[in-house]
Order: structure tokens, then C-alpha cells, then sequence
């Protein structure tokens, strides 16, 4: 509760508490009354978190027979509090009552996920409701959000069981998708200087093999593209020169090419791309139907760049790599020369799910509401993501090397096409892939992403370290991380996974070195924007790291190229929700006023008091650490995160550090003027965490 008062960090607010457990005793009892809307008034004016007081008066409004109205204010409450079963459970009411069936099925599936329970059909929902689109869409639901395009959880139904969940994978087929503004996304494989087709057969073959997702989905390299299907027949209109990607869906099927000057066929093979430039209006026909992808216009716009290329350098941790630079990574450093070097840069999560969605909307994860890696809610269509801004711009967008966080929940939605692999994502390949992209379309504005993984750390022997480390260790050093498999945010400090991380920092930097001499050679330094930064550090490099701590949290930034000063290291607080202010001002487009970053002042903007990291995890403590430039202010909650993003922070350890001494026993400040700088600030910032001790009770129904 925010005061005057900086003597205590943290107080809840009595009053709304007393209030939301008197709401929801009214609740328990059905008592939807004339007091039950005083209380909930009364509530709100007491300063009540504005979701809970949506989902009371959702709960109102449904109790008194108005569900549509209920399902706008639970809608509003979801845009705040993604995750909140009680919230699922009256919207899941809602939606039926307005028989918005899909909907409210897909309620349910999250309350079922959360649980780790079945999935059932309730009584109140027809069995026809279960078209193959819903059920693909509680595939999503009841799966796992950062492992697109794979359905862990395939849904069906078997008339004497009900819905079954099976492990699968959408393959040859559209993702679900809620967006009608757009063409879904189309599930194909990559396939570059090979047999046509062959990896659509492979994938045919072993995707329904018991463990194909443990052993094999996280290596398979996905080509999703935006597309639509042409049964037979599809007439392309050409307002000027474009690229089209099509699609087919048997083995050397034909596709015949008509247009004024040429009639030909062509071969198209299953889930294989196939790119034609057209110049001419065109009309494409086939026995068979077959997919059409979004059209890449090309030509030059002067208000655009003709390259602008973010690189997410998985894990690449500043804390340790600074000291290093010029030495680990020679290519970058010798290109970032003439760039900008942002050198206390901080992420605001520890691990990648919530960070590349902070990163691809600048908002904070608490915010955005992408946080928790069991439920796959999708981000607020009222947010524009930054892929989404440059396709607004004109600009071709690819994601062209990615893990696939942000395909279920939006993040990277504004992408026409992202090449998916769980886990296969080295940098020399993502290199290669991106010259030849420019290659086939150097007459095209792009804007292209690529995420690597090089430098990310491991757990020991369940994923294979490079050969190099594993030839040249001392055996004593090769056998030292021969144990364990803890996440990656909590890998312990070892010879063997210290120089597995160097090696991948090297490894990065060669591949880069050689996109750089390309865009150098290819490009002048006013028709690109290069932007290469981390979503978080590693732990490997300390053997006593803190979830937060600067070996964590202490990240990369780096930019070079049109409006970007050369030649600058940057000592000013950034925070990786800046990057997106940062692109809207050099690339010229609206911030919008969901965007928490803003711009550095190095671009002349107010710049930053204070980065924040956070661990924003279920079913662990909370951890911030809010940096100044001389200070860090220090919380961890005695209570555990829930699973919708809140916890209680009224047993909260806090302290303040000197910056080089953060987390240091006997190394604490108490300053007055350090508590009245620190609080209100990280108070700001801990709307929608803290939960003022609020919480409903556990579902009773899945």
C-alpha cells in the first residue's frame, strides 16, 4: 500500500482486503443484491485491484441474467489477469449463456491445465460445438504455450470416452487462430537444397510415434507461413512486382502458371514452400487445392530501411562477456565499434518466455500478462507488437530463425513467416539463411528476426555439449557437469558448462562476422538498422548466482546504423523494454501507451531512473532487484508467486545494496533518502503483482 510513510516498504490495504473477502462471501452465499453493488462501489473507491472488481461484477451481472455484460467486464479483468481461475470460471458461464461455445470451452481447458486435470464437455455445451477448429483450438489450450507448432495435448473425441488428448503436432495444416484480419499461420517444414518433399514424408511418418516430441520436435526445423487455401484455383491481382509463396499438399502435384506472357506448370510437393516472382496478374490452378502465402511486395519505399535486422542472442551475458569483448567476440565488437554499446543494460526477466514478449511489446510481463509457462493465453489484440508495427510500415516481415515463443501467444504475430526449431537454433545457419533471403529479395524493404542460441546454457547430459569443448577439456574439466538437469536459470557453475557458454559466445560471433561483412559490403550504413541484444544472462560463470542477480539480469544491447550514433559506449540505465521506443523513434512509428519503455537519452529521450529485473515465476518466491546507477533495492516475498501473477508482499525481505555489492551480507544501507528515492518507485512498478493478500478460492469445477 502506497504512503508518506518510508519507515516499512510494504502495508496492504485493510480496507480493500476486508471489502474483497466480504464480496466474496456474497458471492459464496449468492447474495447479488442493491449491497452487494454498494460493497463493489465501495471497493473500487477503496482502491480494490481493478481486476477483482471486474470479476465480482461479472459474477453481478451473470447472477442477474445479463451475460453479455458479464462477458464484457470478464474480458476487461482478462486483458489485466490473464491467469485467474476464477475469472475462467465466470467468463466460461458467460460464454455459454451467449452460446459462444469455442470460448468457453477454451475457459475450461485452462482451468484443466492448471490443474492437471482431464478435459471433459461440460453438460451445458452441445457435442456439436466440437467442430475440428475448436478442438485444435483447445490443443493449444491445453498444452504447452512456448512449444509451437507442437499439440502436446492433441484433442479429440471418441464417442465411448469423450475428449482424448494425444501428443501431436499441427504438420501440413493451419494453427488456430482467433484473428480474422489476417491469414493463419500454415504449418510447413523447411526445406532448402533437398529432395522436395521429403521432409513433409518424414514428419508424416514419426510425428504420431510414441516420443517424437521429447526426441525429435524440439530439432525439427517448422517453415510457418501466413497463407490461405486455394481449392483448385487462385487469381493473384499484382498492383506492382511481388514474391508468392505457395504450398502443396500431395507428393508432385502440378500447379499451372498462367499469366499474359507464359503458360507453365510447375511441381509442388507437401508442406514444401515453393517462392515465384510475378510481375503480372496470374492464375494459378491445380487438380488438388493448395496454399497461397501473403504476397512480398517488392520495391524501395525512401521512408523505410532497406534492412532492419533484430538479433536475439539468447543468454549472451554482458556481466561476464564486458570484460571480454573484444576478445570472445571480435567480429561484433570491431562492427558495434561504429555503433552504439549500451552498457548497463538490464533484462527484466530471467528466463526467455516472458522476455522476448516484454522485448517484442516493451511492456513489462505483469503488464502484457505473458508470464506463466503452463497456460498459453494469448497477448491483448489491443497491443502492437513490434513485428506488428513494421508490417504496418510496409516492410517484408520474417522471423527466419526461432524457437517458437511466440506463435501461441502472439508475440510474434506481425511475422508473415517464422522458421521454427525448439532448441536447433545456431547462428551460422540463421546467418545463411538471412543472406539468402536478401539474396532472392534485395529489392524488398525487410525487417528480420533472428534467435540464436549459441551462447545458452544447458543442462548436462541432457543436451549435448559442442564437440570442440567436449575434444579439448581436460578430462577432469569434461567430467565436472556430468550431473543434474535443472532449468536453465538454476545451472550450477562448472568447468565444463563455463567454457561450453565461451565456445558459443565464439561460435555466435563467427557466424555474425560473417553477416556483418555481408551487410558491410552489400549495404551502405544509412540503409540498415542492426539491433543485437539478450533476453537474460546465465548462471554458469558464479557459484553463488541469485535468480536476478547481475550474472542474470546484466544483459546485452548493441545498435548500429541509420540514427544511431558511432562510435558511443552508453553508461545510462536501459532496460529491454526500451528496445521497442528505441526501434519507434528510428523507425518512426507510434509508441503507443501500453509500451512501458522508454526512449534512452542517448537518443534524446527522459531516459531512465531505475531498470527492473524480476522472477516472475509460479510456485517460487518473488525476486526483484530495481537498479540506479550507484543502487540496487532488493525484494524477495517469504510467500510463493500463484499461478495468476500476485503474491502477498507483506512479510517481504528488502534491503539496498551499493551497485557492486548487491546481495552482499553486512553490505546493506539504511538511508532515509535511499527508501524515499527507492519506494515509490518500485511500488509503481508492483501494481498487478501485489496482491494486498486477495485470493479466490480454488476452482471448484474443470
Amino acid at each position: 500500500m502506497i504512503s508518506d510513510d518510508f519507515s516499512i516498504f510494504w502495508r496492504n490495504n485493510e480496507q480493500a482486503s476486508a471489502l474483497f473477502y466480504d464480496l466474496l462471501a456474497r458471492v459464496e452465499q449468492g447474495a447479488y443484491d442493491d449491497d452487494f453493488l454498494i460493497q463493489l462501489a465501495t471497493y473500487r473507491k477503496a482502491g480494490g485491484d481493478a481486476a477483482h472488481a471486474d470479476i465480482f461484477a461479472a459474477q453481478y451481472l451473470l447472477a442477474n441474467g445479463d451475460a453479455e455484460s458479464a462477458a464484457v467486464c470478464g474480458e476487461r479483468a482478462f486483458r489485466l489477469r490473464a491467469v485467474e481461475p476464477a475469472l475462467w470460471a465466470v467468463l466460461r458461464r458467460a460464454y455459454t449463456a451467449t452460446e459462444r461455445y469455442a470460448d468457453a470451452l477454451v475457459m475450461q481447458a485452462y482451468t484443466a491445465k492448471l490443474l492437471n486435470r482431464p478435459l471433459t464437455l461440460p453438460t451445458d455445451i452441445p457435442r456439436s460445438a466440437l467442430t475440428p477448429e475448436v478442438l485444435d483450438r483447445l490443443s493449444v489450450a491445453m498444452g504447452k504455450p512456448s512449444y509451437a507448432p507442437m499439440a502436446l495435448s492433441r484433442m479429440s473425441w471418441e464417442a465411448e470416452k469423450g475428449l482424448c488428448a494425444t501428443e501431436g503436432v499441427f504438420a501440413g495444416e493451419f494453427i488456430p487462430t482467433t484473428d480474422v484480419h489476417r491469414p493463419p499461420y500454415y504449418v510447413a517444414t523447411y526445406t532448402e537444397q533437398e529432395q522436395q518433399g521429403n521432409k513433409a514424408w518424414l514428419l508424416q511418418t514419426i510425428q504420431s510415434a510414441e516420443g517424437f516430441s521429447f526426441n525429435v520436435g524440439g530439432e525439427f526445423v517448422y517453415d510457418i507461413i501466413r497463407a490461405n487455401r486455394a481449392p483448385g484455383r487462385a487469381e493473384i491481382h499484382c498492383t506492382g512486382e511481388n514474391v508468392l509463396p505457395v504450398i502443396g499438399v500431395t507428393p508432385f502435384q502440378r500447379l499451372h502458371i498462367k499469366t499474359k506472357s507464359l503458360a507453365q506448370d510447375a511441381p509442388l510437393n507437401p508442406a514444401t514452400p515453393n517462392f515465384f516472382r510475378l510481375t503480372e496478374d496470374a492464375s494459378l490452378s491445380s487438380d488438388r487445392s493448395f496454399l497461397v502465402g501473403t504476397p512480398i511486395s517488392i520495391g524501395h519505399d525512401p521512408m523505410r530501411r532497406p534492412i532492419v535486422l533484430n538479433i536475439l542472442a539468447d543468454a549472451l551475458p554482458w556481466a561476464i562477456l564486458r570484460e571480454h569483448f573484444a576478445e570472445w567476440m571480435p567480429n561484433t565488437a570491431r562492427f558495434f565499434a561504429r555503433g552504439t554499446i549500451f552498457d548497463q543494460h538490464f533484462s527484466v526477466s530471467e528466463y526467455t518466455y516472458p522476455s522476448l514478449p516484454t522485448i517484442e511489446t516493451g511492456m513489462y510481463p505483469h503488464h502484457n500478462q505473458i508470464f506463466n509457462d503452463k497456460i498459453a493465453t494469448p497477448l491483448s489484440a489491443d497491443i502492437s507488437t513490434l513485428s506488428e508495427r513494421l508490417h504496418a510500415l510496409g516492410y517484408a516481415t520474417a522471423n527466419l530463425m526461432g524457437d517458437g515463443i511466440g506463435i501461441y501467444n502472439g508475440a510474434t504475430r506481425g511475422h508473415d513467416r517464422i522458421i521454427v526449431s525448439g532448441y536447433r537454433t545456431l547462428a551460422y545457419e540463421g546467418v545463411e539463411r538471412v543472406i539468402r533471403h536478401l539474396e532472392g529479395l534485395r529489392d524488398s524493404d525487410h525487417f528480420i528476426f533472428l534467435h540464436t542460441m549459441d551462447a545458452h546454457s544447458w543442462p548436462y547430459p541432457l543436451f549435448q555439449i559442442t564437440s570442440s569443448v567436449q575434444a579439448r577439456l581436460p578430462l577432469t574439466e569434461r567430467l565436472s557437469g556430468a550431473e543434474g538437469s535443472d532449468p536453465s536459470p538454476y545451472l550450477r557453475a562448472t568447468s565444463l558448462s563455463a567454457a561450453a557458454c565461451v565456445q558459443g559466445i565464439r561460435d555466435l560471433d563467427r557466424a555474425l562476422g560473417t553477416l556483418f561483412s555481408y551487410l558491410e559490403q552489400h549495404y551502405t550504413p544509412d540503409e540498415y538498422l542492426v539491433n543485437i541484444y539478450s533476453d537474460h544472462g546465465v548462471p554458469v560463470f558464479s557459484a553463488h548466482h541469485y535468480i536476478v542477480s547481475p550474472d542474470m539480469t546484466h544483459t546485452a544491447w548493441m545498435m548500429r546504423g541509420a540514427g544511431v550514433p558511432a562510435g558511443i559506449t552508453v553508461s545510462e540505465m536501459t532496460s529491454t523494454v526500451d528496445i521497442y521506443p528505441t526501434l519507434a523513434y528510428l523507425l518512426h512509428f507510434p509508441v503507443g501507451e501500453h509500451v512501458d519503455g522508454v526512449l534512452p537519452q542517448i537518443f534524446g529521450g527522459s531516459g531512465r531512473e531505475i531498470a527492473f529485473s524480476n522472477s516472475l515465476y509460479p510456485g517460487r518466491t518473488y525476486c526483484l532487484r530495481a537498479r540506479s546507477r550507484e543502487h540496487t533495492f532488493h525484494l524477495e516475498s517469504a510467500d510463493i508467486l500463484l499461478p495468476n501473477g500476485t503474491v502477498d508482499l507483506t512479510r517481504a525481505v528488502t534491503a539496498c545494496y551499493p551497485r557492486g555489492e548487491e546481495g552482499i551480507a553486512g553490505h546493506e544501507i539504511d538511508d532515509p533518502a535511499l527508501r524515499s528515492f527507492f519506494y515509490p518507485r518500485v511500488w509503481d512498478f508492483l501494481t498487478g503483482i501485489a496482491s494486498n493478500g486477495e485470493v479466490f478460492p480454488p476452482p471448484k469445477e474443470v
